[in-house]
C-alpha cells in the first residue's frame, strides 16, 4: 500500500492489514522518524521476536517503514508452549506476601552468594528476586547488554537468564559467559517457555548448566540453585587439595577451566621455591590481567590467589614429607618458606598437626 504522508509531529503510528490470500498473516506498518528515538520501532521489533515473527525495515524517504510479517502464534508454538506462555508464573506458583526483597544495595557486604537475574519481563524478574532474596543477594538486569556490562566488573556465584529477549537472547549471553575465561566457571540457568527437546538441546549446546521451563515450581528452582552451588563448592575443595590437574575430575571442569588450572599448576610447581610468588608474577606469566586472574582463581577455589598459592605449597610439602627423602628444613626451603618456624606454623594451621608429626 501507499504510505501516508508524514508531517513530523507524531513519533510513530501503526497500520495493520491481513492479505486476502492468508488471513492468518498480519502485516503491520510502523512509521517512525529517524529524528526521533525510535522507541516505537524498538518495541515493535522486540514484541515481534518474542512472538516468533519476522520484521524488516526498508527505507522510504525520510521515514522508516517497518513491515512486520507476524505469522499466527499457533504456527510458532505447540499447544503445551501456548498454555505455559498464557499462564503467569505468579498465578501458577504464588509467593507469600511476606516474602518481599529487603531494601539493601546490590553490592551490600554479605556472606550470601550473589545471583544475577536477567529477564526483560519486569514481573518475572521481581518474582525471582522475591523468591531468592531470603537466601541470596540478587542483582537484576533487563537485557543482555546491560547484564554483560555489569559482569565486566562483577562476578556472581550464579546466573539465571530468560532465553527470549529483544536484541541479544539468553543463548547469546550463555555463550559469551562460557567463552570468557574469567566467568566460564559460573553456573548459568536458562529459563524459558519454549519446552521442546530441541529447545533444551539448544540451551545445553550453549553450555547452560540447567534448562528450566516456565512456569517453574519455586521449590524446584531453589533446589536446583542449591545443588549447582554445592557442586561448585565440592569442585573448589578438590582444586584446593590438589597439586596437579590430574587430581581433578575432568568432567567437573569446562575446557577453559581445565586449561587454566593445568597451566596454573605447572607454573606453581615451577615457581614453588620462590618466596616472592604472587599474583603479579603469575598473572604476567599466564598473560592475563591481574583482575581477571584474581576473579578466576577466586571463582575456582573460593580463595584469593595469595591464599591459594600458599595452600598449594603446603600440599606439596605434605607430599614431600610422606616421601621421606628430605629434612623439614629442606622441605621448607624447597616450598618457598623463608624460615622453618614460619613453615611449621603454616603447616599446622592447614593440617592440624606439626610437620614432624604428620608423617609419624
Amino acid at each position: 500500500p501507499d504510505y501516508p504522508d508524514y508531517n513530523g509531529d507524531v513519533m510513530c503510528s501503526f497500520m495493520g492489514f491481513a492479505p486476502a490470500d492468508d488471513p492468518q498473516v498480519l502485516v503491520l506498518v510502523v512509521y517512525d522518524t529517524p529524528k526521533r528515538s525510535g522507541v516505537g520501532s524498538s518495541y515493535t521489533a522486540g514484541g515481534t521476536y518474542i512472538s516468533g515473527g519476522n520484521i524488516a525495515a526498508p527505507m522510504a524517504g525520510a521515514l522508516i517503514a517497518n513491515i512486520l510479517d507476524y505469522i499466527g502464534i499457533e504456527k510458532q508454538y505447540s499447544a503445551d508452549e501456548l498454555a505455559s506462555r498464557s499462564a503467569e508464573q505468579s498465578e501458577v506458583f504464588p509467593i507469600s506476601n511476606d516474602a518481599t526483597p529487603r531494601a539493601e544495595s546490590e553490592e551490600a557486604a554479605s556472606d550470601k552468594p550473589l545471583v544475577l537475574v536477567v529477564d526483560d519481563d519486569v514481573e518475572v524478574a521481581h518474582y525471582l528476586k522475591t523468591l531468592l532474596s531470603g537466601t541470596y543477594r540478587v542483582v537484576t538486569r533487563f537485557d543482555v547488554d546491560s547484564a554483560l556490562e555489569w559482569l565486566e566488573t562483577s562476578a556472581p556465584a550464579l546466573i539465571i537468564s530468560d532465553v527470549v529477549m529483544p536484541g541479544k537472547d539468553g543463548l547469546s549471553l550463555c555463550r559469551q559467559v562460557k567463552d570468557d575465561i574469567r566467568l566460564s566457571h559460573v553456573p548459568l540457568v536458562l529459563v524459558t517457555a519454549k519446552a521442546t527437546v530441541e529447545n533444551q538441546v539448544e540451551g545445553l549446546n550453549a553450555q547452560a548448566d540447567a534448562y528450566v521451563t516456565k512456569p517453574f515450581d519455586p521449590n524446584f528452582m531453589m533446589s536446583l540453585i542449591k545443588s549447582l552451588l554445592l557442586n561448585r563448592e565440592k569442585m573448589m575443595q578438590i582444586v584446593n587439595s590438589s597439586t596437579t590437574i590430574d587430581d581433578v575430575d575432568q568432567e567437573i571442569l569446562s575446557p577453559h577451566d581445565n586449561a587454566f588450572l593445568s597451566e596454573l599448576y605447572q607454573l606453581m610447581e615451577q615457581e614453588i621455591a620462590n618466596p616472592e610468588l604472587d599474583i603479579t608474577n603469575i598473572s604476567r606469566m599466564m598473560k592475563i590481567s591481574r583482575t581477571k586472574f584474581y576473579y578466576k582463581v577466586k571463582g575456582l577455589t573460593g580463595e584469593t590467589p595469595g591464599v591459594f598459592f600458599k595452600t598449594y605449597k603446603l600440599n606439596r610439602a605434605a607430599q614431600l614429607i610422606l616421601e621421606g627423602h628430605h629434612t623439614m628444613s629442606e622441605i621448607a626451603d624447597m616450598t618457598g618458606f623463608t624460615s622453618l618456624s614460619h613453615f611449621s606454623r603454616s603447616f599446622k594451621k592447614q593440617f592440624g598437626t606439626s610437620p614432624s608429626e604428620y608423617h609419624a
